[in-house]
């Protein structure tokens, strides 16, 4: 007997998802996730400066009210040690090349969403590859990306794209949140992980977690492949992995945990990051001089767009991964 789901029932699925990504915009999750990532940015020496936000809700990752800003874009802001912007926001189409953020902070296309349609999967690892490593290279060096991505981008078994990523920065850390931490419907929720970059300064040896690789283990009678940096710290894992049989490799696997924890276990999982940071040298350096002020329009209507890819000093690209 086949088992096959029908391209058609794939394309459908992807569909429902999209839409509860759009009608449901997790802002619990959001909020609670942006609130733990700037405790850890102030922790790593944070003190303030230029930050740049990406991506659904991006307003709500510099600590803004609900619905301030764009719902799909980018924000530039200035901050304060807590991550609470203040003055004028602008967005990234007024962005002047010669300037390093002090903090990124990306929320990359269709993170939370569960995909089933194969090339779909492969076009929004793809793109989430791009931005992220743009997200790192705009970052100043010896500062902080903070990326929120779908977990295949640490799990894909080909290593290329993140070595790109490691060229730049090294990995400070990552979380990784059980499925349903941002979607509530069962079938739309994809796991998602909390990645911690800090963009290298010229001339300096790499000092981050190891996290190139992805490995295939056996689990739960099925073959999965999970990152290296996942599968030596299990504790960065809110939840306990399992195989999935309805995915295939390596969207095949799922983390299922309570979510009423998910908050108390973020916070542990990132005084670890903390930690490996004080130790390795992986601190936040302190800007050297102010950094350049350029005038920038407001923040204007928010693009018709289901997630925005990040272009540099260009027009956004609206896309949420879907063909």
């Amino acid at each position: 007997m086949n088992y096959e789901i029908p391209r058609e029932m794939k394309i459908a699925a992807d569909e429902l998802a999209a839409r509860d990504h759009l009608d449901d915009p997790a802002w619990d999750a959001h909020e609670m996730v942006a609130t733990q990532t700037w405790r850890t940015l102030q922790a790593l020496g944070h003190q303030g400066g230029r930050a740049l936000a990406i991506g659904d809700n991006c307003a709500t990752l510099l600590g803004l009210r609900r619905g301030s800003g764009p719902r799909h874009g980018s924000v530039i802001g200035n901050v304060d040690g807590q991550g609470r912007a203040h003055g004028e926001l602008s967005d990234l189409n007024c962005w002047d090349q010669r300037e390093d953020f002090d903090v990124v902070f990306a929320a990359l296309a269709g993170f939370d969403v569960r995909l089933t349609y194969a090339p779909n999967i492969v076009k929004r690892r793809a793109d989430q590859l791009v931005d992220a490593t743009l997200a790192v290279a705009v970052t100043r060096p010896g500062s902080i990306a903070a990326v929120l991505a779908t977990h295949d981008l640490m799990d894909n078994p080909m290593p290329f794209g993140r070595r790109q990523i490691a060229a730049l920065a090294d990995l400070v850390g990552a979380v990784r949140f059980p499925a349903g931490t941002y979607r509530r419907t069962t079938g739309t929720d994809e796991i998602a992980d909390l990645l911690v970059f800090r963009r290298r300064e010229s001339d300096t040896p790499r000092r981050g977690a190891e996290w190139e690789e992805a490995t295939a283990v056996g689990l739960d009678g099925g073959m999965v492949f999970v990152n290296t940096y996942f599968d030596t710290n299990v504790d960065q894992v809110l939840g306990s992995t399992q195989y999935d049989a309805t995915g295939t490799a390596p969207t095949n696997l799922t983390v299922v945990g309570d979510r009423t924890q998910v908050s108390g276990l973020l916070a542990e999982a990132l005084d670890g990051v903390v930690a490996f940071a004080r130790r390795t040298g992986l601190t936040i350096r302190p800007a050297e001089g102010e950094h350049r002020r350029v005038g920038r329009g407001t923040v204007g209507r928010a693009p018709a767009a289901h997630t925005t890819r990040l272009r540099p000093n260009g027009p956004q690209e609206p896309d949420l991964g879907l063909w």
